[in-house]
């Protein structure tokens, strides 16, 4: 689109923890709050999703923080900054190489533990662009399939999913605070291709 500055793929680091934890924390509660007590949605913005949290999780080296960013428009050249500072994290996909689950059908599967998009972002393609990349950097370390949990009544994201490729495999249940919750096990069979180079950078 005319006008509009290319996103950028990049791994995360740890400068970025406070903007992805606030992208992770304010579409969780935009979209799920009213499932959760006040309290529970306050323990889960302060410790699960926390800036410390997430921080730690990014220099974990089991997992693997992929982001979309916007970098901020330079309005004094033609082209577009790209100082972390100065750019806003869009979309975040967060693979763990460090868990598995049961009743899933591929012999080496990561989890998709994140794939948050910020709100005025989505309907554009860009969690679909994010899934793809986190797919190839799961299959450029060996893996050969992509599972994930989704809350039974996320059903936009479920359809979403789906379209994706990936099948329903099972559930489990979990507890956000005093909230049990169910997920239903989804898995993705990752095709090999070859890999040639990074992931490009594509215009929104």
């Amino acid at each position: 689109m005319e006008g509009q500055v290319e996103l950028e793929f990049r791994q995360a680091t740890s400068e970025d923890a406070a903007q992805v934890s606030a992208l992770i924390g304010t579409t969780w509660a935009k979209f799920f709050a009213y499932s959760v007590t006040e309290a529970d949605l306050e323990t889960y913005l302060t410790q699960t999703v926390s800036e410390a949290q997430i921080r730690k999780e990014i220099e974990d080296e089991s997992r693997y923080c992929l982001l979309a960013v916007r970098p901020a428009k330079d309005t004094s050249t033609e082209g577009p900054t790209t100082s972390v500072t100065g750019s806003t994290v869009v979309g975040v996909a967060q693979l763990n190489f460090n868990t598995t689950e049961e009743g899933l059908t591929t012999s080496k599967p990561v989890k998709l533990d994140r794939l948050y998009i910020q709100p005025t972002e989505q309907g554009g393609g860009l969690a679909a662009l994010l899934l793809q990349d986190a797919e190839e950097e799961a299959k450029k370390r060996g893996y050969n399939g992509l599972w994930l949990g989704v809350w039974e009544n996320n059903a936009r994201a479920i359809r979403f999913y789906e379209k994706m490729g990936f099948v329903r495999r099972g559930e489990h249940f979990f507890w956000l605070g005093e909230s049990k919750r169910r997920d239903w096990t989804m898995e993705k069979p990752l095709v090999w291709t070859v890999w040639n180079d990074q992931p490009p950078a594509y215009q929104s």
